[in-house]
């Protein structure tokens, strides 16, 4: 039982101490040529800089765009909010926000060390990581 529970703190380790970074993709809206999505970013620790490799595919599975979103600065304890146009794809043929890679992370804790969740609120479209 001991050998048990020894593992489980090793396994959790690392994430001990250290509270995860969410990406949430809150809310769509049609612009005249555009998409707006908005995301809602919380990190207790706080980052001084976030930018993902974004990719967007369409209801047919093509990927529509390849991208960097910039989140920028995310105070400790807070939420930021941000918003990005994506042009030339309405909303409603927006099938899934792959997030395909951590461009940037900087934070003056361990934020960064720990994998970000990405989530959505939106019904029908999938966001993975």
């Amino acid at each position: 039982m001991k050998h048990l529970i020894f593992s489980a703190l090793l396994i959790l380790a690392p994430t001990l101490g250290h509270a995860a970074t969410t990406v949430e993709l809150n809310a769509l809206e049609q612009q005249e040529d555009a998409c707006r999505m908005t995301f809602t970013i919380t990190s207790e620790e706080g980052l001084s800089a976030l930018q993902t490799q974004t990719v967007l595919f369409d209801e047919s599975g093509a990927v529509h765009l390849f991208t960097l979103f910039d989140f920028g600065e995310i105070p400790a304890g807070g939420m930021r909010v941000r918003q990005f146009d994506i042009p030339t794809l309405p909303c409603d043929k927006t099938k899934l926000v792959l997030f395909n890679g951590i461009e940037q992370c900087e934070s003056e804790g361990g934020a960064c060390e720990n994998p970000l969740n990405f989530t959505s609120r939106i019904d029908g479209l999938e966001v993975q990581q």
